[in-house]
């Protein structure tokens, strides 16, 4: 699968590096210079108290030092920074999150709240002030997460890939798709997976799948590191099982390696369930030159009750936005995920807070619109599958 890069971030948050942002080529706005101006302060927001534990809670997965994002952990680092994230803010490009609230309830989810934007807000137009006495206080990071660090604790299993993938300083958004062969002496139960990229400033995300029919069975991101299933599920992978991995690249200031580990947690006994999971996937069809708010639906019905505990949307190039529901037997329709900004350099899985029981008979049904700004047209059509279900000829679902 290959994302279209639709926008090219030089340098932004948005872009995440540190010299400003630039869209087709023209550059709207950069880190504001503020020493040579008296600023006055008007709000009683400030870094290191509200907007620094917000931060932590939001923003620090990539916005520190050695990381895919600038550096906003210090007050020096933020403060010039101020006027870009207000702006990244309200154009809803940071956070990297297109699910909308109140459409599924999602475990990874990392949006920010009316309050949270409320208080970044009145924190930049108040005049950005620091809440320190000391100048050189400034200068010391509020919160530093550690990074490269395994979230579970020692992978039982760990398998290094990549090793001679090189990401240059000026290179666009890609995607590469590899195969890894784990060595497994033994068939193993999965449990978790986690991915450790060796240089964090160019890995945006990745995806890991079994070579034997595609199962998808996780997704790394910055600000989602582990991919675990619910508690006594897991996915039986063969002895010398083959993962496929799909990894998103994308240069910064500096040439990168796109080496990572990939670690692999087990159960100690068989699992009592397998995990399914939602995977929403782009398909051929045409979207006509020049079209806009061109619109697509995929729909199957569940033939047998079903657990769902996380989605996995793919839509490609030029998707704009996607809206799941499940409508049961008894016409009760349940919204399970509404992506209003989809953004393809930002994929990531919607991990549901409780699985989602659906009883045969439920119908999904998805619908998505894609823009076509260009003067040919293009193949996506989404289409739905649930992993660990196979299709019937009449591509209705089984187990």
């Amino acid at each position: 699968m290959a994302y279209n890069q639709a926008v090219n971030w030089k340098a932004s948050l948005a872009g995440i590096v540190t010299v400003g942002v630039v869209v087709a080529g023209s550059q709207l706005l950069g880190p504001e210079t503020v020493a040579a101006r008296h600023v006055p302060i008007t709000t009683k927001i400030v870094f290191n108290r509200e907007i620094a534990a917000i931060f932590q809670r939001k923003c620090f997965q990539c916005h520190t030092d050695g990381n895919l994002g600038v550096p906003l952990t210090t007050y020096k680092e933020a403060r010039p920074w101020a006027v870009a994230i207000k702006e990244e803010i309200l154009e809803k490009r940071m956070p990297p999150w297109s699910a909308a609230s109140g459409y599924g309830h999602f475990s990874n989810d990392i949006s920010l709240t009316g309050r949270e934007i409320s208080l970044i807000l009145s924190w930049a137009d108040g005049g950005a002030p620091s809440g320190v006495l000391l100048v050189d206080e400034d200068k010391q990071p509020v919160f530093i997460p550690p990074l490269n660090n395994w979230e579970l604790g020692s992978p039982d299993e760990t398998v290094k890939f990549a090793n001679d993938v090189k990401v240059a300083a000026d290179s666009p958004y890609r995607v590469d798709h590899l195969e890894v062969a784990t060595g497994f002496k033994q068939a193993r139960w999965l449990r978790a997976l986690q991915l450790n990229p060796a240089d964090r400033h160019v890995v945006h995300y990745a995806a890991f799948y079994d070579a034997r029919d595609g199962r998808w069975l996780g997704t790394w991101t910055p600000s989602s590191q582990v991919s675990a299933m619910p508690s006594g599920s897991g996915v039986q992978l063969p002895a010398g099982a083959t993962i496929n991995v799909e990894v998103g690249y994308r240069g910064n200031m500096e040439d990168g390696s796109g080496a990572v580990d990939l670690g692999f947690y087990f159960l100690d006994k068989a699992a009592t369930q397998t995990p399914l999971s939602i995977e929403i996937a782009a398909a051929a069809v045409n979207v006509p030159a020049g079209k806009n708010a061109e619109r697509v639906r995929a729909e199957t019905t569940i033939k047998a009750a079903t657990t769902i505990a996380s989605m996995w949307p793919r839509l490609g190039a030029g998707a704009k936005s996607l809206e799941l529901s499940a409508i049961r037997p008894d016409g009760s329709v349940e919204p399970m995920l509404w992506m209003n900004n989809y953004r393809a350099e930002w994929p990531a899985p919607y991990i549901l807070k409780e699985p989602m029981s659906l009883p045969a008979g439920t119908r999904l049904v998805m619908t998505a619109y894609y823009d076509n700004a260009t003067a040919a047209a293009f193949a996506a059509k989404p289409s739905l599958t649930i992993t660990g279900l196979s299709s019937r000829p009449d591509g209705s679902l089984e187990k």
